[in-house]
């Protein structure tokens, strides 16, 4: 009625189970690394040119950054400008903050001019923004430096980005 299981069958079995379990352990381990993708977000870039702290600036063909947009947005009011060191970094669209994993300061370095306190989705530039590169990167959404905006305030998106406003980006000459 009952069949004798020979020993090195459930040997067998118990190490084929063993096997499995830890290779589906191994694949669930990397599938986050897997699924976050590193796009270089807050990496220093180089912008060419000095560009005074409360004007902001971009190139949308910076080799040192893997989506070619290297950021320095203009210094809201309400941020000090007398010790403020944040420089110009690599940027990426997004459509909300969790799309904004990125680089941040290294605060034991004092060469280290990243990003201090992470990163936010927003729109730095508008269709009026007297800003470098031709309106290329008009009304749309980044990963911005929370370095750059008020923490009472946050980053406030441009009128002309805003619905109903008359200055546009469709007004905008893009390359």
């Amino acid at each position: 009625m009952f069949e004798k299981i020979a020993p090195h069958t459930n040997r067998f079995r118990a190490v084929s189970w063993r096997l499995a379990s830890t290779m589906l352990l191994a694949v669930m381990m990397l599938m986050p690394t897997a699924a976050c993708e590193d796009k270089g977000i807050g990496r220093p870039c180089s912008l060419g040119e000095n560009v005074p702290v409360d004007q902001g600036a971009y190139s949308v063909d910076a080799t040192d950054c893997q989506s070619r947009m290297c950021v320095r947005p203009a210094l809201q009011p309400g941020v000090l400008k007398d010790n403020f060191d944040t420089g110009p970094y690599c940027s990426a669209g997004c459509s909300s903050d969790g799309d904004c994993q990125g680089q941040t300061r290294d605060r034991s370095d004092p060469n280290d001019k990243r990003c201090k306190t992470g990163f936010v989705c927003a729109v730095p530039f508008g269709a009026s923004e007297d800003t470098p590169g031709g309106g290329k990167l008009c009304c749309q959404r980044l990963c911005l430096c929370r370095d750059f905006f008020s923490a009472a305030v946050g980053p406030a998106t441009p009128s002309s980005c805003q619905a109903g406003a008359a200055d546009s980006c469709s007004s905008v000459q893009r390359d």
